[in-house]
């Protein structure tokens, strides 16, 4: 069976541009990243993954599939989300669109000043999208959040 695709391009291409992408600036930010999982998109393989890195880790980052799973959590419409897109979209607007407002309940908005759609946040996880581009832009605007001191892979003298 070929890769399953998104956006265009298959996921398994997204993996080889975000991976080294986000563990480059969770790095040079002081984030010792400690596992990268590829999984399966299977609802139960993706929650209990989620479920397992929040527990061991402080810092999550995933897409939106099973982290309301992972958290015991319904999906909900969150209003603030649905205003950005119906604003962003206007005249252009699809039902389809008003889906990337349905978040986990309880989930709280990050970076969303000035940012029509900000990251997603369930606890320690951060939600972003698989689409490289638009992951990073919109890590470029929470990459704060993870700042500690500088984190070093080697010391040269």
């Amino acid at each position: 069976m070929p890769p399953r695709q998104a956006g265009g391009q298959p996921a398994s291409s997204y993996l080889r541009s975000n991976s080294p992408y986000l563990v480059r600036e969770l790095r040079d930010r002081g984030v010792d990243v400690r596992k990268i999982s590829v999984i399966p998109d299977e609802l139960h393989l993706i929650s209990d993954e989620v479920r397992n890195f929040s527990r061991a880790y402080d810092y999550v980052l995933t897409t939106m599939e099973g982290v309301a799973e992972a958290f015991g959590r319904r999906i909900r419409r969150n209003a603030e989300l649905e205003a950005n897109i119906r604003h962003f979209y206007a005249r252009e607007l699809v039902d389809g669109n008003l889906g990337r407002a349905d978040v986990p309940e309880g989930a709280r908005l990050v970076g969303g000043k000035g940012m029509w759609f900000p990251v997603v946040a369930v606890e320690n996880v951060y939600i972003f999208p698989g689409v490289p581009e638009i992951l990073q832009k919109k890590f470029e605007r929470v990459e704060e959040t993870f700042r500690k001191s500088p984190f070093y892979l080697r010391r040269f003298i």
